[in-house]
């Protein structure tokens, strides 16, 4: 005869509904990552098949996506360069070979509201294709400045 196991605990069939480690506390964090998510720096990160974050930094993040990195050109542009609050980024050294490689991203933005008191910033992105894995990676990077 077999002896009859008593359950394991359960740790996630909590009967409490708000608090930490509880289903609510985890989807207002799971919110909170996507809306981060969709930005590095004021830049727009491009919506795409199977986006998935893989690092992030202050200086740095690091986007995967299932397609190629011409499909990634285009929505990239079209986050970068539209006429919304995330939008226009202005494309310059694009050093890129059939969409592959580097390039700048520039804005001017206006301190507190004054549009007198602009300040320019600069970003670098880096574009990587794996045609025989269908994917594609997007990179930003600050510009550093030695010289202040």
């Amino acid at each position: 005869a077999r002896a009859v196991q008593e359950p394991k605990s359960q740790p996630w069939r909590a009967t409490a509904h708000s608090g930490p480690g509880t289903r609510a506390e985890y989807v207002r964090r799971a919110t909170t990552m996507s809306e981060a998510a969709d930005s590095f720096k004021d830049i727009a990160v491009p919506e795409g098949s199977d986006r998935r974050e893989l690092y992030k930094s202050p200086y740095r993040a690091i986007y995967t996506y299932k397609m190629s990195a011409q499909e990634l050109d285009e929505k990239f542009r079209e986050a970068i360069t539209g006429d919304h609050q995330k939008g226009g980024w202005q494309i310059k050294n694009d050093e890129r070979v059939k969409y592959v490689g580097k390039l700048e991203v520039s804005k001017e933005v206006s301190e507190d509201g004054d549009p007198s008191n602009k300040k320019k910033l600069d970003y670098k992105v880096s574009f990587e294709d794996y045609p025989e894995a269908g994917m594609s990676a997007l990179k930003y990077y600050t510009i550093q400045s030695y010289t202040k």
